[in-house]
């Protein structure tokens, strides 16, 4: 269902976001994966009886300004933002978005859907298999974004799918030699007739009843996920922008419980770097939406700046051929005037000198063992500058208490930065502006790491940002 009120052209400036160009295929593609109506042509969209809007930003160079406007367009009107776009997925770039496009996060998040905040979903990426990782983008690394991961038809982690703690949801897209599929009536009635020729029917292409069978890519999974969050809102509109991704988190189904990477949480939930929280289940999450208590306004805690330097010239840990470590205390009183009582996302703001910034790991790790992979080494990142200043974001640690004992201290978190190479100074600052913040759960008291800021409990709606451009994922 066409949705034209809450669509605009960004890049020819008309109302109309009309497929001009040959390579005008992705977003119709994505749009017929979350609505396409019910009837013989091509397939079922998952919320088929969805409005759908199309804003056009992706066809020709786009302003800060304009891409800013773009993800606030109709946002009294527009609940979702399916987002299957970012900057390059090549294994070096680390980009965020300028202050404009900041700030219309922002303000969709707070002011948006009358409020209630608009639901932004980022596709993670398709950068795996050269090392690209999902934190090193501005999107799917904001506490803003429901960042989705791609699996394959076996329930299988795909090797263009970006692993990174910013991970909170898979869903399923191309991959085992197959690409997304969503089948029509007619198919299924020739399947059953044994007409295989008439089974691939996937997803809705540029033209009249087209259809494409050529549709992956975590480009894929993202809209699947926007569809689901679309069931979940017509049966509870009032839900917020946290509430859709605290029910994610909570209704989410473990997928291929045998790789390695998965870990039992404080909260006692599972999760793995590559598949979030799990893969989305729709009858599950929607199911929950009916009684789900709406949770409280959003409250964040910023910690002071921490220093590792091999120099010694600043106060702080020294460092060592293993790395660098920082440490800062968390009060009983810190989380009571913050009133925090357990996190939701974290982030760190690590500034690192490097003469090879693909050479940089970055750890995040809580007292009961619990790791977050903040950054991995990238063998095509050859950029001499480090890490000025960039956020990386956790959700690994979601609904954990945070406890502080009034008798002493005990290890919270401990982040290390690990580099490879002859000249490593290795600055750790958890601050940055309030949009740069997110949250994060975490048992314990002392707080040890390079920068923190924990997000949750009640106060303020302070999101962090990104930005990208340039990348049909």
């Amino acid at each position: 269902m066409q949705h034209p009120e809450g669509s605009w052209d960004y890049n020819d400036h008309t109302e109309l976001p009309e497929p001009r160009l040959s390579d005008d295929l992705h977003g119709t593609r994505c749009a017929g994966e979350i609505a396409a109506v019910k009837n013989d042509v091509c397939g079922v969209g998952v919320a088929h009886g969805a409005g759908v809007a199309g804003i056009r930003i992706l066809s020709a160079s786009i302003s800060d300004a304009d891409e800013a406007s773009s993800l606030n367009y109709g946002y009294q009107t527009n609940d979702i933002y399916s987002c299957s776009w970012g900057p390059p997925d090549d294994g070096k770039s680390m980009e965020a978005p300028g202050r404009l496009i900041v700030k219309a996060m922002i303000n969709g998040v707070q002011n948006g859907r009358q409020g209630k905040g608009s639901i932004f979903v980022f596709a993670s990426g398709n950068g795996g298999a050269v090392d690209d990782q999902c934190n090193f983008d501005g999107y799917t690394n904001s506490l803003m974004s429901i960042t989705v991961g791609a699996i394959d038809r076996k329930g299988l982690h795909p090797f263009y799918s970006e692993a990174c703690s910013a991970n909170m949801v898979v869903t399923y897209s191309s991959g085992s030699g197959d690409n997304i599929v969503s089948l029509s009536c007619a198919s299924v009635d020739a399947f059953l007739k044994t007409d295989r020729d008439a089974l691939p029917q996937h997803t809705t292409d540029v033209g009249k009843n087209t259809c494409t069978d050529r549709h992956g890519g975590t480009s894929a999974a993202a809209p699947i996920a926007a569809g689901i969050f679309a069931l979940v809102l017509e049966v509870r509109p009032e839900l917020t922008w946290r509430d859709m991704q605290h029910l994610c988190v909570r209704t989410a189904v473990q997928i291929n419980p045998n790789d390695p990477d998965w870990q039992m949480t404080a909260s006692g939930r599972w999760y793995n770097h590559k598949y979030g929280f799990g893969k989305l289940d729709a009858w599950a999450i929607v199911e929950a939406a009916k009684t789900w208590d709406l949770v409280k306004p959003q409250a964040w805690w910023q910690s002071p700046i921490a220093f590792a330097d091999p120099q010694g010239s600043r106060e702080g840990l020294p460092m060592t051929p293993e790395g660098a470590t920082a440490e800062i205390v968390v009060t009983a009183n810190d989380l009571k005037t913050a009133n925090l009582e357990k996190l939701e996302h974290v982030t760190i703001t690590v500034q690192a000198e490097h003469e090879r910034r693909g050479n940089i790991e970055v750890e995040l790790v809580s007292p009961r063992g619990m790791k977050s992979i903040l950054a991995r080494p990238r063998r095509f990142d050859e950029d001499p500058n480090g890490m000025p200043g960039w956020v990386f974001m956790s959700v690994k640690h979601w609904c954990v208490h945070i406890v502080v004992y009034d008798f002493g201290c005990c290890a919270d978190l401990l982040v290390t930065l690990q580099g490879r190479g002859s000249r490593r100074n290795l600055d750790a600052a958890c601050s940055g502006s309030p949009e740069q913040r997110q949250t994060r759960h975490v048992p314990g008291l002392l707080a040890r790491a390079l920068g923190l800021v924990y997000r949750s409990g009640a106060g303020q709606t302070l999101p962090a940002a990104c930005r990208g451009r340039g990348r049909r994922i």
